[in-house]
């Protein structure tokens, strides 16, 4: 009996109430119920922008356009949004990639303009370009990759009637090469290809970073190790091996190329996602030797802002051209400001996505491909 009666007197010290565990299932039944209906609700409302935001056609042009595909796996989202915003807007759009016969293409078909896009100014050979202006048709190149590769780029636009490019820096460069029609034109979204649906768990992250580990990446990420490796966060890209704090994030580094369905998925499944620029100094990987600022946000603004998720990213001259930091995405100027801000929002759900749903409805009303594209034949068109 004493025997028994000290188990029980044991038991009794170290095992939990029943009232404090049915608390504690409770309470987390209620935290899960909670998370879930949130986001269950910002997705919903995501899905209304979506189907509500009117896509404007705007002119619909007699006209019949070649387009040559940049053909890499980074443009493919590029390319399929430009092509697809293309076929809305004119009366006939023929693709063809960069390795095809096109000179031999575009003399049978004769089209009013050959429209191309040219990754890291490599993708054409100028000969083709030549050819093709000879034959008495028009031709406009449209630049991803600037400032970065600016000493390819430099050598390529000469060739062109109308040149576009991403960085409203490169202008006034290009037109002291000659060439006089150059134009700031920034890329977009194509909004037949958002899917805001239901996603896995897996795809659910607090942050999430994608994009090449160019080296002041690195530096970046490297200084807030500490922080993320605690976090739930996903970062993906190429060369994330070069990390210092490597070991501390191996777990969460995803070392490979990402389609841009993949992307999309983890941008729309992440509370926040970070948009880093590229710096326009780092040697092993640009060729930009005259130095040519860079002022005008990446493509990726407008992938992630299309998403209905909150976007942070470093600052560019040209962004409030394009969206209102603090109401449809927010921006950060140092490490610590980061984390900071990620704590803030993590903390702040209902003004996380107020800003997201903000960032979401100005991205489908103003920057798709078919407004860039109505642009740019304007301008071709002399309009």
């Amino acid at each position: 009996m004493k025997a028994t009666s000290a188990r029980m007197n044991k038991q009794s010290r170290t095992a939990k109430p029943i009232s404090q565990t049915v608390s504690t299932e409770v309470r987390g039944k209620q935290a899960g119920y909670k998370q879930g209906w949130s986001h269950g609700y910002h997705l919903g409302r995501s899905q209304r922008i979506l189907r509500d935001t009117p896509q404007e056609r705007g002119i619909l042009w007699e006209l019949k356009v070649l387009y040559v595909r940049a053909d890499g796996a980074p443009y493919v989202a590029m390319d399929d949004g430009i092509a697809d915003g293309l076929r809305k807007l004119v009366r006939e759009v023929i693709v063809v990639n960069p390795n095809d016969n096109v000179v031999a293409i575009a003399q049978e078909s004769r089209p009013d303009l050959v429209l191309v896009l040219d990754a890291i100014g490599q993708s054409f050979p100028v000969a083709k370009v030549k050819d093709i202006r000879t034959s008495g048709i028009r031709t406009a190149v449209w630049l991803p990759d600037d400032p970065y590769h600016s000493d390819q780029t430099i050598q390529i636009v000469p060739h062109y009637d109308f040149v576009f490019t991403l960085e409203i820096s490169c202008v006034d460069t290009y037109k002291e090469q000659g060439c006089p029609q150059v134009h700031h034109l920034p890329f977009g979204i194509n909004p037949d290809s958002i899917k805001l649906d239901y996603l896995p768990a897996s795809y659910r992250k607090d942050i999430c970073f994608i994009g090449s580990a160019f080296w002041n990446r690195v530096a970046f990420i490297d200084q807030i190790a500490d922080y993320l490796k605690d976090k739930n966060v996903m970062i993906n890209g190429y060369w994330w091996d070069r990390l210092q704090s490597y070991n501390k994030l191996a777990s969460k580094i995803q070392g490979y190329w990402l389609s841009p369905e993949e992307t999309a998925k983890y941008y729309q499944g992440s509370k926040i996602v970070i948009n880093l620029h590229r710096s326009i100094d780092d040697e092993s990987h640009n060729s930009n030797s005259r130095r040519i600022p860079a002022y005008s946000p990446n493509p990726r603004v407008f992938d992630i802002s299309a998403c209905g998720t909150l976007q942070l990213t470093d600052i560019r001259q040209e962004l409030t051209n394009m969206y209102s930091p603090g109401q449809e995405l927010d921006t950060f100027r140092s490490p610590q400001e980061l984390i900071e801000k990620i704590e803030y929002y993590l903390s702040h759900e209902e003004e996380r996505q107020r800003i997201a749903i903000k960032g979401l409805s100005r991205t489908l009303r103003e920057h798709t491909y078919r407004s860039r594209l109505q642009t740019l034949l304007s301008i071709t068109n002399g309009m």
